[in-house]
């Protein structure tokens, strides 16, 4: 499996483990009792690393775009030279991977939002449904990307990359 996909995989599960409270279990009442219960430090945390999780995505589809099959294995994340967001990283990536302008408008209000949430004293009353949006963005976007990649890819005659 080439691994953009399983970085893909990888977010998706993530933003599902956080929107259902920090457990995929099958108890949905138990799912919202956590979610309420989880501080706004917490929430903006693991909103963060989401954040981090699609910056990596980002930069690894940039490196199969610009490698080609030859890109291998190696994720090529590189230490002093990842991006500090993924609304930067869809800045610089979005034209030529083809990405649509608007999610890099969805992930600066994301991070903003990391933001409020981590250094804010206080949790609001609809913090738990803009978690949950915050989620799926985050798993959408993913998947955008993955999208890109593969129509890019597939268009040129190159290897197609397979989804999950």
């Amino acid at each position: 499996m080439v691994p953009i996909a399983g970085q893909v995989a990888r977010i998706e599960r993530a933003a599902a483990f956080l929107s259902n409270g920090m457990s995929l279990g099958r108890c949905p009442e138990a799912a919202d009792d956590r979610r309420r219960a989880m501080p706004a430090k917490m929430i903006g945390n693991g909103l963060r690393e989401l954040d981090l999780f699609l910056t990596d995505l980002i930069a690894e589809a940039r490196r199969i775009d610009r490698l080609g099959a030859g890109a291998g294995d190696d994720p090529g994340v590189r230490p002093g030279s990842r991006l500090s967001s993924a609304a930067e990283a869809w800045h610089r990536a979005g034209p030529q991977l083809g990405l649509k302008g608007e999610g890099r408008m969805v992930l600066r209000g994301l991070r903003a939002a990391q933001n409020r949430l981590c250094f804010g004293r206080l949790r609001r009353a609809d913090s738990e449904a803009a978690m949950q949006r915050a989620c799926a963005d985050y798993a959408r976007l993913a998947g955008d990307v993955l999208a890109a990649v593969q129509a890019r890819r597939s268009g040129d005659g190159g290897l197609a990359i397979t989804a999950r």
